[in-house]
Formats: C-alpha cells, sequence, structure tokens
C-alpha cells in the first residue's frame, strides 16, 4: 500500500481551508530529496504557507510535495518527498497533526515488506476483556 501521509495532509489542507485558516507544512530539509531555499530554515524544519494565495502549480501525492512559491520576492521551486514532511497546521491557531521522519530506507522497507505480503510487525494494542 502507498504510504498516507499524502492523502492526510491533503485532508488536513482542506480542512483547515474550510476553517478560513492558513495551512502551513513543516519539512525535514535534512532529508534527501528536499529541494527547498534552506536559508529560511530553522534547525532543519522549513515552515512553507500553501494556501493558494501563496503558492502555484501545487501538487501532493503519495510521491511527493511540489511547488512554485515566492521567498523574499524571487521565484523558487519546491520539492520533496513525501517522507519528509513532518507537521501539517493551520497559523492562525495551530490546530494540526504531526508526523515522525521517513527515511528513503525506511521506505523501500515498508515497500519490501509489502511486496513480500508480509505486513510490519507491531505490538499489539489489543487485550482480552472478560465479562
Amino acid at each position: 500500500m502507498n504510504s498516507s501521509r499524502s492523502y492526510i495532509v491533503n485532508a488536513m489542507i482542506d480542512w483547515i481551508v474550510d476553517n478560513g485558516c492558513t495551512p502551513h507544512v513543516v519539512l525535514d530539509i535534512a532529508c534527501e530529496g528536499v529541494v527547498a531555499p534552506t536559508e529560511f530554515a530553522n534547525d532543519d524544519r522549513l515552515v512553507l504557507n500553501v494556501s493558494g494565495t501563496a503558492v502555484r502549480n501545487f501538487k501532493l501525492d503519495p510521491d511527493g510535495l511540489e511547488f512554485d512559491a515566492r521567498f523574499n520576492g524571487e521565484s523558487r521551486h519546491v520539492s520533496s518527498p513525501t517522507g519528509a514532511i513532518v507537521g501539517i497546521f493551520a497559523r492562525e491557531n495551530g490546530e494540526g497533526m504531526a508526523f515522525k521522519v521517513q527515511s528513503e530506507e525506511q521506505s523501500t522497507l515498508d515497500d519490501e515488506a509489502s511486496a513480500d505480503g508480509e505486513s510490519p510487525k507491531l505490538p499489539s494494542h489489543l487485550r482480552l476483556v472478560k465479562d
């Protein structure tokens, strides 16, 4: 299965905009494949306004995020794998969601496990309840 991150981020953007707020995405610029203006980052995190009025040619799918935006009046292209998206929030109230950084290696391992038909082994959150 594809990573759910791009679907969740798209849904969060819709929810934030529907509530009259401005969506901001947080990228980990230390991740491989991120092309963004690093001079605006703080501690390897870059906060980007992705509202319809701030960006052009916005695309977010399971392969990654890309758009064009202006930084200090200069048009720049931003692209990133979905694994580098570490958060989405509304500027006005901070409501949103955070994600773990997903490395390309981890993504490849997850894809290989899925291809083998094996599910990743997760600790059980279920417990037996007797009445």
